[in-house]
């Protein structure tokens, strides 16, 4: 019969690996959480020395986009007041996205190389015209599916009066009547909304979400853009972070996308978010520890970031802890279990529809499934060769 030590060695050479896998982001949690639920500082934004700000092109990238391009463009123009320095950037489509977008007014140039896939070569090619081209001083993205708040573009023009990059408050439509759909749109609130606003708040760079960002003439010129992973948005703030580039949060100003259920594209929206993560740690994460060793403190925050669990995994990992019966790794698997819910309530609290997202928290063992039932899709998007491949979209109304 095997002894009680014996067992207990057995439960910590389980438990211990699950603490470190599950830590980092129940740091991340609790500081970028109480750090968000703090008031707003009044300090004055610090002139960076920064020139005049002169034109600012708005850049849409789309990729088969037909359906969404003129409510898009529709939406940028009644934000900006005028719709001649929105640049679209039909690439590689197949459809009727270049013609439904010249029909706007909106300018408009095609992209077709097979050989060019994924959003960061659409990037990289309209940011060449908007600076190079068009003489643009600053460029903000918003993707083809999106729609922006009226204040948008007015107040993203005002705070680059003093910051070189800029992240908008990005955040996801759920469709009606639909818990799923709701419970998504909580967890996309979670991530892009919440800890952006703490990391702001503590002075650390917010992220780059891919959608409603904005960056001067100067960033281009000093960081190249050359993300083309199948997470560009993450590759991309990684090299700013490097270079000790930050980039601001702007909470009073909103874009707007609808989230994938169910199916083929909420599988290949998570699978390519997620596994493009842990791609990522797995290329950045050594050095990040490094830097952070030889005095760079700023960079622990984005190092725990990327090294943090999907937070249906933290949970799975969480719930493991508490099933040893060992007294230190349950009292952690309950002290993380309420920093989560912590971070969960805050949101719920903080969002747009606090009843429809507490009733969404009953889908949450369904969801936690779902994403254990996605890791097959996520680990191969870990792969170096792995493929940009579009979200399906929902029908959207002209």
């Amino acid at each position: 019969m095997m002894s009680l030590d014996h067992r207990h060695g057995i439960y910590l050479i389980v438990g211990i690996p699950l603490v470190i896998a599950t830590a980092p982001l129940l740091i991340e949690l609790f500081v970028t959480t109480l750090a968000a639920m703090m008031s707003p500082s009044k300090r004055t934004p610090r002139a960076l020395g920064l020139p005049a700000l002169g034109r600012l092109i708005v850049l849409v990238p789309s990729h088969n986009e037909e359906l969404a391009i003129g409510r898009c463009i529709e939406s940028v123009t009644a934000s900006a007041g005028r719709r001649d320095d929105i640049l679209v950037i039909a690439h590689n489509c197949v459809d009727s996205t270049a013609e439904n977008a010249r029909a706007t007014g909106a300018m408009v140039s095609v992209l077709n190389d097979p050989d060019l896939r994924g959003k960061g070569n659409a990037l990289a090619y309209g940011f060449r015209i908007a600076f190079q081209e068009l003489g643009a001083d600053a460029v903000l993205v918003i993707d083809a599916d999106s729609t922006i708040s009226a204040n948008l573009v007015g107040t993203v023009r005002q705070r680059l009066e003093q910051a070189s990059v800029l992240q908008c408050r990005y955040e996801c439509g759920s469709a009606p009547n639909n818990p799923k759909s709701r419970l998504r749109a909580l967890a996309f609130f979670c991530m892009n909304v919440v800890r952006p606003k703490g990391r702001h708040r503590l002075g650390l760079s917010c992220g780059i979400f891919g959608n409603g960002f904005a960056l001067r003439r100067q960033v281009i010129e000093q960081i190249p853009y050359a993300a083309h992973s199948i997470v560009e948005d993450l590759e991309f703030h990684l090299s700013l972070i490097a270079a000790g580039i930050r980039c601001e949060f702007v909470e009073e100003a909103r874009v707007l996308a609808e989230v994938p259920v169910g199916g083929r594209a909420e599988t290949t929206q998570s699978a390519r978010w997620e596994g493009g993560r842990l791609r990522m740690f797995r290329t950045h994460g050594p050095s990040l520890l490094l830097q952070v060793l030889r005095g760079r403190a700023a960079l622990l925050e984005p190092l725990l970031d990327l090294a943090g669990l999907p937070i249906a995994m933290e949970v799975v990992g969480l719930l493991g802890l508490l099933l040893l019966p060992v007294h230190a790794l349950r009292l952690y698997a309950v002290y993380g279990i309420a920093i989560i819910a912590l971070h969960l309530f805050f949101a719920i609290g903080s969002g747009p529809d606090t009843l429809a997202d507490l009733r969404a928290l009953a889908q949450v063992p369904v969801y936690v499934v779902s994403k254990i039932s996605m890791l097959p899709a996520i680990f191969q998007m870990t792969r170096s060769r792995a493929a940009w491949v579009r979200t399906a979209r929902a029908d959207v109304p002209k």
